[in-house]
């Protein structure tokens, strides 16, 4: 009896061990391979829709393979059979029937691209026919400089104009200058602060009588792009001068009238070529003040007066304005015949219509016709210069 259980359990091993040799292929790892499917099958529609920057591409999904499809678009690149791991543009638009759309952006101009659909399942990443296309020329910002440009010895104003944004993101606009030509801005640049499509420029702390070379520029998402280049050249520094009489005058008078007339002379000789020694007496009986051709200057007592403002005011007069034959001839109807002291008015002020006004006397604005206009400031003193230049320039004299 236990002999023939011992050999029942013999037995029982053997077909056991023999059961498991016998079977060849995994029914779980088969099953799972299964699942995997095939490739999806897809296809490349031409592109449409061809800018500087940018196109659109159509592909469909023709047989998802047996899988879902978890992602489609385009891959797209400089050279033929690009691939997944190249530049894609995901689908952002996809139809029921299969059909997707993508939209590839930040291209190169003017440049032939190759592109492939791309499906992935889970059998992997399917390719579609190749199509090519080439952008087209990128239209490039047009920037222009204003026709009108003021120049003082040390500085230059300008106007510029973003006529056109073109294709381009533009990241920097402003301007470019130096002594050489086609300055760049590895060179001196000055940037705006933000992107205007109309800005007045004032390039400053230049050399006297020194031709300079300008370019406005922007710089974009690809490049950087330069406007026309004019040449200007800075005018001769002036050498308006003057002595002080003080007459008595008590310390602190003599302090306010030569910090008046050195600040005035400062702008004179900054922003004008003029060239004139005046006598500057301090006169207590003089209401205000007065001055003459010859170059004869009185300056009162009143405190209101004793300031750069009054000081320009009596240098103008020193130099023809109300004391000359020629400023009366220019000055005629009230309104300014010259043509230079109108365009830097005009262009400094940004008003196409405005134009010097005066009498027999005086010139506005910015004459600084009485203590109440002397507000002071950095413009106003600059412009009565400015216009004073312009007026010499349309031929008034100064001695």
């Amino acid at each position: 009896m236990k002999k023939g259980i011992n050999v029942l359990l013999l037995l029982f091993l053997v077909v056991c061990a023999c059961s498991s040799g016998s079977s060849s292929v995994d029914p779980v790892s088969e099953e799972n391979n299964n699942n995997l499917g095939v490739l999806a099958t897809i296809s490349t529609n031409e592109a449409e829709s061809i800018l500087s920057t940018e196109a659109v591409i159509w592909g469909k999904i023709e047989n998802n393979g047996g899988t879902s499809v978890t992602e489609r678009g385009i891959c797209y690149s400089k050279q033929i059979d690009p691939e997944y791991e190249d530049s894609k543009s995901k689908a952002n638009l996809v139809m029921g029937s299969g059909d997707f759309k993508s939209s590839l952006k930040n291209l190169d101009g003017e440049t032939v691209y190759y592109a492939r659909a791309y499906a992935v399942n889970k059998k992997g990443i399917a390719y579609g026919n190749q199509v090519s296309f080439k952008t087209t020329d990128i239209a490039s910002p047009l920037l222009v400089f204003g026709r009108v440009k003021v120049a003082g010895a040390q500085d230059i104003f300008l106007d510029v104009e973003l006529k056109e944004h073109g294709d381009l993101t533009i990241q920097e606009i402003g301007v470019v200058y130096g002594t050489s030509r086609e300055p760049t801005v590895a060179n001196s640049k000055i940037k705006r602060t933000s992107i205007e499509s109309k800005f007045k420029q004032r390039i400053t702390g230049l050399t006297p009588e020194t031709i300079y070379y300008v370019r406005p520029y922007a710089i974009t998402s690809q490049k950087t792009l330069y406007g026309q280049e004019f040449a200007i050249s800075t005018i001769r520094k002036g050498n308006f001068t003057y002595s002080f009489n003080q007459n008595g005058a008590d310390a602190a008078t003599v302090t306010r009238i030569k910090a008046a007339f050195d600040l005035a002379t400062t702008y004179y000789n900054n922003f004008t070529s003029i060239v004139k020694h005046v006598t500057v007496n301090y006169s207590p009986g003089t209401p205000t003040a007065d001055a003459n051709f010859a170059g004869w200057i009185n300056m009162g007592s009143n405190v209101g007066y004793q300031k750069a403002g009054t000081a320009m005011h009596e240098m103008a007069h020193s130099v023809g304005v109300g004391t000359h034959t020629k400023y009366w001839e220019l000055m005629t109807g009230g309104t300014w015949d010259g043509t230079r002291a109108n365009e830097i008015l005009q262009m400094m002020t940004n008003d196409p219509t405005a134009v010097v006004k005066g009498d027999n006397t005086h010139f506005w604005p910015y004459g600084v016709n009485g203590a109440h206009e002397d507000d002071g400031s950095d413009f106003l003193y600059m412009m009565n210069a400015l216009i004073l230049q312009g007026m010499k320039t349309d031929g008034m004299p100064s001695n």
